[in-house]
Order: structure tokens, then sequence, then C-alpha cells
């Protein structure tokens, strides 16, 4: 029963990871656009943009030990009602293969360090998922990334494209995820604060 827990636990957290790598933009256009020649490449700006969310993770999990409990509390509102908003702008997320620049690894990495979202979602919901499921929740997220930035490039360069119903089931899938795990940290929110 206990090896049951773990594993939805690290299901949960593999989807989380997938839905906040899946969606349209411009990591994804980049990926998708230098795939179509090397899906080497497409996957090394991929690492770029989630060694990115590592220094995040681990920044976040250096520094919440110094965050009021009183703070936290409100976090699991505010990172809950982010995730939810992302989830929508998931839904509302378009491909733009029109980028012309090169794509290695740094350019991930820098796409990565400055996006605004991503620095906005580990301040308010990274601190949440740290405080309620521990540094374990590394696991399964970063697996579902790592798995995403390995599938992806691979299936642009076989297919040279994403056609628009799978670009469509991918924005639905996030989407849900997203909202979902939002409205759980709302819910806890509401119930225990």
């Amino acid at each position: 029963m206990q090896s049951l827990g773990f594993l939805w636990f690290y299901l949960s957290m593999l989807a989380l990871g997938l839905s906040m790598a899946a969606p349209p933009g411009p990591v994804n256009a980049m990926i998708a656009f230098v795939s179509v020649q090397s899906k080497l490449k497409g996957t090394a700006i991929g690492a770029g943009a989630m060694t990115a969310d590592l220094i995040f993770f681990f920044l976040v999990f250096l520094l919440k030990g110094l965050i009021p409990n009183e703070l936290i509390r409100l976090l699991y509102l505010i990172g809950g009602s982010y995730t939810v908003f992302l989830g929508f702008l998931a839904l509302r997320a378009r491909m733009n293969l029109k980028i012309r620049t090169g794509g290695s690894y740094l350019v991930g990495l820098s796409m990565g360090i400055t996006n605004p979202y991503q620095i906005a979602w580990w301040i308010s919901f990274g601190i949440v998922m740290l405080d309620k499921f521990g540094i374990q929740s590394g696991i399964g997220f970063f697996s579902g990334i790592v798995l995403w930035i390995f599938a992806y490039p691979y299936f642009i360069e076989k297919t040279g494209k994403v056609s628009k119903n799978v670009e469509k089931l991918i924005k639905i899938v996030s989407a849900i995820v997203l909202i979902c795990i939002g409205l759980y940290m709302i819910t806890l929110f509401i119930i225990h604060f």
C-alpha cells in the first residue's frame, strides 16, 4: 500500500513537471525550430531551461526556511491562484516557429533564468510545493521535464512539425493538470488556514 502511495505521488509530480514543460511558449518554439535539424540541439535547449528550474528549485529550498509560516500559508492561495492562471494561459498559448536564432544549452538556460512566468511560479507555487511535498517532489517533477525535453525534440525531428491536433491536446492536458493542482492548493488554504 505504501508503494502505491509513492507511485501516485511520483506520477502526480511527473504530471506537474510535464504540464509546466509542455505548453507552447518561447522555449518550446526554440526547441521545435532547432529539432527539425537535430533532436540533440533541441534537447540541449530544453536541458538549459530545466537547469534554470533546478537553480530556482534549490534557491527556493534554501530560502524557504527564512520565510515566516504566515507568508507560506498565504502562498498556498497565491501560488495556487497563479498556477490556475498559468493553466488558462496554456489554453491560449500559440506555437511561434518564426524564431530564427541558433539553439544551445546556454540559450535555453538564459531563456529560463529570465522568464518572468518561471520566476513568479517558483516564488509562489515552488515554495508551496516544497512546503507541502518536500524536496522529494523534485524527483517526479524533474522526471516530467526530462521526459519532455527528450520526447518532444525526438517527435519534432521525426515528424518535422507539431500538428494542430497535437498542439491542442498538449495545451488541454497541461491546462487541466495546472488548474487541478492549483485548485488543490487553494482548497488546502481554505480548509487548513
